[in-house]
């Protein structure tokens, strides 16, 4: 599995290539119009500095979070602050998602604004221990500071998301403006841009998470317990057909995500026999009986034609090979 310091290479070269493609683009366009070339650095330099500023208002405006007080959940904020002391981190903020299916992910600008966002449906749906893996997990992006990297540049593809599925949503659905032509297109071109600046993300996404679940294996004395949370939180979105639409635009933030949990299962279920001579004490019987349906809708289908995350089975083999490796 990755390390840090190739987990900090990524983060550089997916910064960098966003600020090209950004600077190639605000270039182009301030040629078009009759302005001084040197005109577009400027620009440029605006933008960035508003996609640094306002890039964490679009997640929570996305996944509709809510900050918490120091005296709301008291039992769960004991549990942050002494896991984020063991891994040698600043204290995360902590906001609630009032969504039932259980997920969780760290966003912001620095470690001094990090926050972790859990889902209300993870304290109910983990166990203790389960729930202290999967913050540990989280803990290791504010270690790696993967996750102010990926706050940036998450603004084009959670903006464009959001617009596509708001312009498609009102050609379809909207008896006022159905069939609208302009909505259309502008809807197909807006996930065009959102598809194209997901994929571009995808060799970060996948090392952050692979990075995050060795980390955790390294500080823990039993690494089952993040490979059962992580079981647990795939087979409950996965029983949630439509899921949480308001945090499906920042998919690549989560631990699982949400488009991809019917391969998980078909995954899970290939592969039941070894998993659960692996982890025997892992409830996995209930993937004999699972059949796949689709991601909300049109938007859901094509979201889940390509992984942001590794495949929940081979993160759990992965997790156990870490483990064997470590005790070797």
């Amino acid at each position: 599995m990755p390390g840090i310091a190739e987990i900090r290479a990524k983060m550089l070269t997916t910064l960098l290539l966003y600020l090209a493609i950004a600077f190639i683009i605000i270039f182009a366009l301030m040629l078009y119009f009759p302005v001084p070339y040197y005109y577009s650095v400027v620009v440029a330099v605006l933008v960035f500095i508003f996609v640094w500023l306002f890039s964490p208002s679009i997640i929570i405006a996305a996944t509709k979070l809510r900050y918490i007080s120091t005296d709301e959940y008291p039992q769960l904020q004991e549990t942050i602050e002494e896991l984020a002391r063991a891994a040698k981190v600043r204290k995360p903020l902590v906001a609630i998602v009032p969504a039932m299916e259980p997920n969780l992910f760290v966003f912001g600008r620095s470690g001094g604004s990090a926050t972790l966002v859990i889902h209300e449906g993870t304290l109910t749906a983990l166990g203790t221990d389960e729930l202290k893996a999967a913050v540990t997990h989280e803990m290791a992006h504010i270690k790696s500071g993967d996750f102010a990297v990926l706050t940036m540049v998450s603004f084009i593809p959670m903006l464009f998301y959001m617009a596509a599925r708001k312009s498609l949503w009102v050609s379809f659905f909207d008896d006022k403006k159905a069939n609208s032509p302009i909505s259309v297109l502008l809807g197909i071109l807006a996930f065009v841009i959102y598809f194209i600046s997901v994929i571009l993300l995808l060799p970060l996404s996948y090392s952050r998470e692979e990075y995050a679940d060795a980390f955790f294996v390294d500080k823990s004395k039993k690494p089952e317990d993040l490979a059962v949370a992580l079981y647990k939180i795939s087979y409950a979105n996965f029983k949630m057909q439509n899921g949480s639409r308001s945090g499906t635009s920042a998919r690549h933030f989560y631990i699982i995500d949400f488009f991809n949990v019917d391969r998980d299962m078909r995954s899970l279920k290939n592969h039941y026999a070894e998993l659960k001579r692996a982890v025997p004490y892992m409830d996995i019987a209930t993937v004999l009986k699972v059949q796949a349906h689709s991601r909300n809708g049109l938007l859901g289908m094509l979201n889940s034609m390509f992984f942001t995350h590794p495949p929940t089975y081979k993160r759990i083999m992965g997790i156990l090979a870490e483990e064997d490796k470590r005790k070797s």
